[in-house]
């Protein structure tokens, strides 16, 4: 290789690099908002509540609700073994029921506060299974789906994971001719503009890229 080609290789390499430089130097303080997607609609047949943060996202289901913007609110249960959104063991959760601060026998976050916000009981509907991760979320709400006539999904979820949540519902429910809407909850601490000034947003950034790169990897390597 001659020294003139070897010079254009170099040039060529830095020059590729000083634009990656260049690139991620103008997206990463975007980095949140892009995460952080919210559709406007003016209705929705149904708001999707998915699992993780029962309380923040069940008071952002019923503003929805309230303003008229829904017909119904479908909840994905929390797993069994969390309460109010926290993972416990088995012997924190014994303790719990024992003091009297835990009920294993009432319905879980979601559905108690929509109900005692003034959500109709009968425009409530609760999945009779807890799903594990955002993928079988979606499969779920698919399923429900195949007996029911619904055009519109507003997914309720946090706003890191909206762009996240949209885009597996889009890719499971596509052909079905169901609108998929992304609505996150107000009620959440995560600053999408300025995620780089605090751990814990920065921390989320950095999870919900690995999360979004590892679901668009399943979801393409699944047949079609």
């Amino acid at each position: 290789m001659g020294s003139r080609r070897r010079r254009a290789i170099r040039r060529a390499v830095v020059g590729l690099v000083l634009v990656g430089m260049v690139a991620g130097g103008l997206f990463f303080p975007r980095a949140g908002e892009f995460l952080a997607v919210k559709d406007d609609f003016a209705w929705a047949d149904a708001a999707v509540v998915l699992s993780g943060l029962p309380i923040s996202r069940a008071f952002a289901a019923h503003d929805l609700y309230v303003q008229g913007r829904v017909g119904q609110i479908i909840l994905i249960p929390e797993p069994p073994e969390k309460i109010e959104g926290e993972l416990v063991q088995e012997r924190l959760r014994q303790q719990l029921t024992t003091l009297g601060l835990f009920d294993p026998t009432l319905p879980q976050w979601g559905q108690r506060i929509l109900v005692a916000l003034g959500v109709p009981q009968s425009e409530i509907v609760v999945l009779p299974e807890p799903a594990h991760g955002t993928i079988m979320e979606a499969q779920q709400i698919q399923a429900f789906l195949n007996s029911r006539q619904l055009s519109s999904l507003a997914l309720v979820t946090s706003r890191s994971a909206s762009r996240r949540a949209r885009f597996i519902f889009r890719r499971v429910l596509r052909g079905t001719g169901i609108r998929i809407l992304a609505s996150p909850t107000p009620y959440d601490s995560f600053e999408p503009d300025a995620w780089w000034t605090t751990p814990r947003n920065a921390l989320t950034v950095l999870t919900e890229y690995e999360k979004l790169l590892v679901n668009a990897l399943t979801l393409a390597a699944r047949p079609q």
